[in-house]
């Protein structure tokens, strides 16, 4: 898609779509709940600049519905301010960009916690090798009931090389207070490791305020890479559902290798992966392996959410750094699953993605 300006330092246009087609098999038990294909994401992109202004918008097209996905302007220099609807500043894969991934779906402690898109206020600041930001949220800008819900959010990271400087060592914390002052409680779930795939351990609603706290790290060193998150749920229990205050934790580790290519690492978050000979430009792509241990335990005390202990393995194809195909298959053993005891669940997940800039 066209980049349209008028001069430079003025008004810059950048339109772009982004598809993931996606098979899915996923059992449970004895149960094959899903076997089939579908149109995981459509999604259209409008952005640009004017001048120290930035905006940003993407919206998903699914069926008859659009859902606004980033909608924000941003301005500053070294510090930054951000309005509107954005990715929360939790966690280190869930703020990176959805094309760095190096897995189908999402790890544990961003799906557990919730952790994604709301409508608020934020502050970038970049000091040296350090990140830092922070802000004030409510709801998700496509929630449209009156909830009376906010959350405050902060992130700290920091880069090192440690030996060498083609070692890229990040560490970073983040913490968010979250509270809907209309007593709509929240809860926490996960599912195996594909979208359309059943919820297998689940809490009740138990809780109307909550803490977050996530610990980050990741190693890059040309092709080898290394990631790791851990976050911990401090819930403020109701007494109608419990009298003790629950926490519930969650983690991943993973180890990934490209041949052919690099992830990039930048300021906190991962971008596009960078591939050194595109198919498209008369080389092969390139190729990543990848293996990803994660568990989400949701048993504490008299909650019994269950756990769910998962290994998965991943194999990607990068024609360039707009198009690559996905192939996911995960293992989970489950234990005190509310829906499915104590059992297991298979899925397999082959993705082609596809973006056009």
């Amino acid at each position: 898609f066209p980049t349209v300006a008028q001069a430079e330092d003025e008004l810059k246009i950048k339109l772009g779509a982004h598809a993931f087609f996606d098979y899915e098999n996923v059992e449970v038990g004895s149960a094959t709940p899903v076997d089939g294909t579908n149109l995981r994401l459509f999604r259209v992109d409008v952005g640009g600049s004017y001048g120290d202004y930035k905006f940003k918008s993407n919206f998903d097209l699914q069926g008859d519905e659009v859902q606004i996905k980033d909608l924000f302007i941003e301005f500053g220099g070294d510090t930054k301010l951000r309005f509107g609807n954005f990715k929360v500043m939790n966690g280190l894969e869930q703020p990176s960009s959805l094309y760095a991934t190096t897995f189908a779906e999402a790890n544990s402690v961003t799906k557990v916690n919730g952790l994604g898109r709301k409508l608020g206020v934020a502050v970038f600041h970049s000091l040296d090798n350090v990140q830092l930001s922070g802000g004030i949220f409510s709801t998700d800008v496509n929630d449209t009931s009156d909830k009376d819900e906010w959350s405050i959010t902060g992130r700290v990271t920091t880069e090192l090389h440690p030996g060498d400087k083609a070692n890229q060592l990040h560490l970073g914390v983040s913490a968010r207070y979250r509270e809907n002052a209309d007593m709509a409680l929240y809860g926490y779930s996960h599912k195996p490791f594909a979208k359309s795939a059943p919820t297998t351990v689940k809490t009740p609603k138990l809780t109307d305020s909550d803490t977050f706290i996530g610990l980050e790290t990741a190693f890059v060193r040309d092709g080898f890479s290394l990631q790791s998150e851990y976050g911990l749920a401090q819930a403020e229990c109701d007494l109608s559902v419990c009298s003790t205050d629950p926490s519930f934790t969650s983690y991943y580790v993973d180890a990934s290798y490209i041949w052919g290519g690099k992830r990039v690492l930048k300021k906190g978050m991962f971008s596009r992966t960078k591939i050194d000979r595109p198919a498209s430009e008369g080389g092969k792509g390139a190729f990543q392996l990848a293996v990803r241990y994660d568990v989400a335990d949701l048993n504490d005390g008299p909650i019994i959410g269950g756990r769910q202990e998962s290994w998965v393995i991943g194999g990607t194809w990068y024609r360039d750094k707009y198009i690559r195909v996905m192939g996911n298959y995960s293992h989970s053993e489950l234990e005190d699953s509310p829906s499915y005891g104590n059992s297991s669940a298979d899925a397999f997940v082959i993705r082609l993605q596809a973006e056009l800039y």
